[in-house]
């Protein structure tokens, strides 16, 4: 190339790049904090009562009745709600043998008479995303030392 060029090996800076995303992926301190960064923004859900349409729920029975929130008369499904971390992965859930027919609606009660609407809880919205991404920014920087 005649005048002037100039060569950037992206070699170094990918390796460096590569066993960051492996220690972010390994670290047990990211994950746990993922997790309980969802699980914060699943006891939101509960408080807001909103699906990840941006829909309100439809209000239950027992709320219409008696008033309150929707899915939070004992609070118990909303206290069951944790999540296990590995280095690779977080799952969340709800340890609750009625927790998948809020989530999901469907036929509930004696002879499966009482169609119970969707209550979709856990999800992850564009608010969430911003967080985790936050975080796994946050993570990077502290890793390369910024």
């Amino acid at each position: 190339m005649a005048g002037f060029s100039f060569e950037l090996n992206m070699d170094k800076a990918m390796r460096g790049l590569d066993i960051a995303m492996q220690k972010a992926q390994r670290s047990p301190e990211f994950m746990d904090t993922m997790g309980e960064t969802l699980v914060s923004s699943t006891h939101q859900h509960f408080k807001d009562g909103v699906g990840p349409d941006g829909k309100k729920w439809k209000t239950s029975q027992r709320a219409s009745k008696e008033g309150g929130q929707t899915l939070v008369d004992s609070a118990r499904l909303r206290n069951a709600v944790t999540y296990e971390a590995t280095s690779q992965m977080v799952v969340i859930g709800v340890n609750a043998v009625y927790a998948r027919i809020h989530q999901l609606g469907g036929k509930t009660g004696r002879g499966l008479k009482v169609e119970m609407p969707a209550r979709p809880y856990i999800y992850i919205n564009d608010e969430d995303r911003a967080e985790i991404r936050a975080l796994a920014v946050a993570e990077m920087k502290s890793m390369f030392g910024a």
